[in-house]
């Protein structure tokens, strides 16, 4: 938990600290039956997965006053990023969007083992949610274009996209030029990906 706490800058509290233990057991449980992740990344589940998720805590927005961010996670699978984030930043509120039934039991089982009463899982389609959101998290979940059209009607007009993307950023961008006026921040990953390249957290917003 060491990279995580620098990541972070402060201690993991021991709540905390056992709820990403206990998330781990609940994947490699859980993973044999249903391929949550791929089975190659479980030895280094912690930094392959927790960690990649974690170091899009430090780029939330500051709420105002004591209200709660809503953070929408979409393609949540595993729940990564948005389960992660809701350990680390239970002061929010989070949506877990997952299609797959199967993945979606995963979840629901996870936010009441965890204790999360701050998280919602949304088993169905993306499309089919009405609120709107601060942020819309996602991780390897569709290409930037698809994700943008998919739930730019999700996302409040101050609103930002908060995403976790691979070596085919720049290409991704270059088609949503035509589609979205947008100001853009990104920052290196801090967790090579699986082939070596190096990815983004990328930070998107309505110019």
């Amino acid at each position: 938990m060491e990279r995580m706490e620098q990541l972070l800058g402060a201690p993991l509290s021991a709540e905390k600290t056992s709820q990403i233990r206990a998330y781990g057991a609940l994947l490699r449980q859980w993973n044999p039956k249903i391929n949550l992740v791929a089975p190659s990344t479980l030895p280094h589940w912690e930094e392959r997965h927790v960690l990649d998720s974690a170091q899009l805590v430090p780029h939330l927005p500051t709420s105002q006053g004591n209200t709660p961010l809503e953070i929408l996670d979409v393609g949540s699978g595993a729940g990564l990023p948005g389960l992660i984030m809701a350990i680390l930043a239970p002061h929010h509120r989070f949506t877990l969007a997952e299609r797959d039934q199967r993945k979606a039991a995963f979840l629901h089982t996870a936010v009441h083992n965890l204790g999360l009463g701050h998280v919602k899982v949304h088993a169905g389609d993306v499309k089919l949610l009405t609120n709107q959101y601060d942020i819309i998290a996602s991780r390897a979940w569709a290409s930037l274009p698809d994700i943008l059209t998919l739930t730019s009607p999700l996302l409040r007009e101050d609103g930002a996209w908060l995403l976790l993307k691979g070596k085919a950023l720049d290409a991704e961008l270059r088609a949503c030029e035509t589609l979205f006026h947008l100001t853009t921040a990104r920052t290196p990953s801090i967790v090579p990906s699986i082939d070596g390249e190096h990815g983004w957290v990328i930070k998107l917003s309505r110019a």
